[in-house]
């Protein structure tokens, strides 16, 4: 029994190594981790969902303008996205920033009459600051020979839609000179109904 004991020990010891070696020969490779860009639209969106009445002369729209503009990257916050890969030196990812403004909003229109659209309202301040090269960096009197000013630009973006009612092969469906209601006049705008 002491042989078979002693031959069953060393088996199991020489799995051990056997297993051991195999790690170390063949070590695990560390996944990589590829990035995928998503595209992003920037600019001006125009989402429109239009729908004709019954009477066949109002159309009930729900329009959804967007605005997309790209400000950078942060580098602050990009500390806390770090890849690591042994061997080689950490890097930072930066995160990209986006300013998006948009506008819902509903209305109740004749066939062929305007809705125009404003508010998407965007402002840049910059900041500049001059100084007299040795005369400002004084620490009290410097004040003197500095300056600083802001500079704001506003721009707001209007949007006209003008819904138009057409048949399947494009052609309109009540011309401008023969349509059953006064096109200076605004239709009745039903609270709820654009809910």
């Amino acid at each position: 029994m002491k042989t078979k004991l002693i031959v069953l020990s060393a088996l199991i010891a020489l799995s051990v190594l056997r297993t051991q070696a195999q790690v170390v020969q063949n070590p695990q490779a560390i996944p990589v981790v590829q990035p995928v860009p998503a595209p992003i639209p920037f600019g001006q969106t125009l989402d429109v969902i239009p729908y004709v009445s019954a009477d066949g002369y109002t159309i009930q729209l729900h329009i959804v303008p967007t605005f997309t503009e790209f400000l950078g990257y942060d580098t602050d916050q990009a500390r806390q996205f770090r890849t690591v890969v042994p061997g080689l030196p950490v890097q930072d990812t930066p995160l990209p920033r986006f300013r998006i403004r948009q506008v819902a909003t509903s209305a109740i229109v004749w066939d062929g009459q305007t809705v125009v659209l404003g508010g998407l309202i965007g402002e840049n301040v910059t900041k500049t600051r001059e100084k007299v090269p040795v005369l400002g960096d004084i620490p009290l009197l410097g004040r003197l020979f500095r300056s600083e000013t802001s500079d704001s630009t506003k721009k707001n973006l209007i949007i006209f839609v003008t819904p138009t009612i057409i048949d399947p092969a494009g052609n309109r469906v009540h011309s401008p000179d023969n349509l059953p209601y006064d096109p200076n006049r605004v239709p009745e705008q039903k609270p709820g109904a654009n809910q």
